[in-house]
């Protein structure tokens, strides 16, 4: 059940011989195609020249535009950034930052138990 019959082999070989027949005529008949354009006049040349430079600048104004929308969103984005790290500078320097409070009266404990005040825990630590 699982195996091939050795016919349908046969029958794929001849389908690809007969493509590969049919692929050359075609590939002799666009030759004959390519014959001809050779012949064609330098007008049509020009033109494809042309529209590949307008093409071209095209897309040179697209990167150029690409590239502007790139720096000024990258400006933006360093502009609010800078505004959130000097909004929390004014918090850590006013004492109101919650997410260096408690480390900081940790390292102040710290710092009283390894100076010697024996009663450093029960003070009420103040930034």
């Amino acid at each position: 059940v699982g195996e091939m019959p050795v016919h349908r082999d046969r029958e794929k070989k001849e389908t690809t011989a007969e493509e590969m027949e049919v692929e050359e005529h075609e590939h002799e008949a666009s030759s004959s195609d390519e014959d001809d354009s050779d012949t064609s006049s330098v007008s049509e040349d020009e033109m494809d020249e042309e529209d590949c430079e307008r093409r071209r600048m095209e897309c040179l104004d697209e990167m150029s535009n690409l590239e502007k929308q790139f720096t000024d969103l990258k400006d933006q984005l360093y502009r609010e950034r800078l505004t959130q790290v000097n909004s929390k500078l004014t918090e850590v320097e006013a004492g109101q930052a919650s997410e260096y409070l408690e480390p900081l009266a940790v390292l102040l404990e710290n710092m009283q138990v390894r100076c010697g005040h024996p009663r450093a825990s029960s003070r009420k630590v103040r930034p």
